[in-house]
């Protein structure tokens, strides 16, 4: 059995529109993920990568959501990040609940995210979130983000879906 669920995600590459969208330009002006569910897993890495594109930098932040719409709040949660930006070599995990990026090819940022640290509103428990990347300097870069959900709560054969 294996415990971890990889689900890719090629994030719209112009603001809100996945129809036809060039992957040379991933972030446009600002770029959701697609929204998970935390209800079988403890933890989720956002895993947003660009080859080329040494100009484009986006802040990226975490969004908790009650659903699967994310209509109802645009507070930021805490996360964990790291930059992967040169071969078998890895930053240590930094605590924020926002990132801005650096300019430069050949980037990974993993933001991770805890369960623990969605919000307790009016007495029920968000389990859902999405991370969000919004353009500080829109130049185009090609890229996208890996979503993998990890650490289940249940030991099963076969894994279901985490988005709505």
């Amino acid at each position: 059995m294996f415990g971890d669920e990889f689900h890719w995600v090629m994030p719209p590459s112009t603001s809100d529109t996945l129809a036809g969208s060039p992957v040379a330009d991933m972030i446009g002006t600002h770029v959701p993920s697609d929204v998970v569910s935390f209800a079988k897993y403890k933890t989720a890495y956002f895993m947003w990568f660009w080859g080329v594109g040494t100009a484009g930098t986006q802040t990226l932040t975490v969004i908790p959501c009650d659903d699967a719409v994310p209509s109802n709040t645009t507070t930021a949660i805490p996360f964990q990040y790291k930059i992967v930006s040169a071969t078998d070599t890895n930053a240590a995990w930094v605590a924020a609940s926002t990132v801005t990026t650096t300019a430069g090819s050949d980037q990974m940022y993993i933001v991770k995210v805890s369960a623990d640290d969605l919000p307790l509103v009016s007495g029920v428990k968000y389990e859902y979130a999405y991370s969000y990347a919004l353009a500080v300097d829109s130049t185009a870069i090609l890229g996208g983000c890996i979503i993998m959900m990890a650490d289940p709560r249940y030991a099963e054969d076969t894994t279901d879906s985490v988005i709505a």
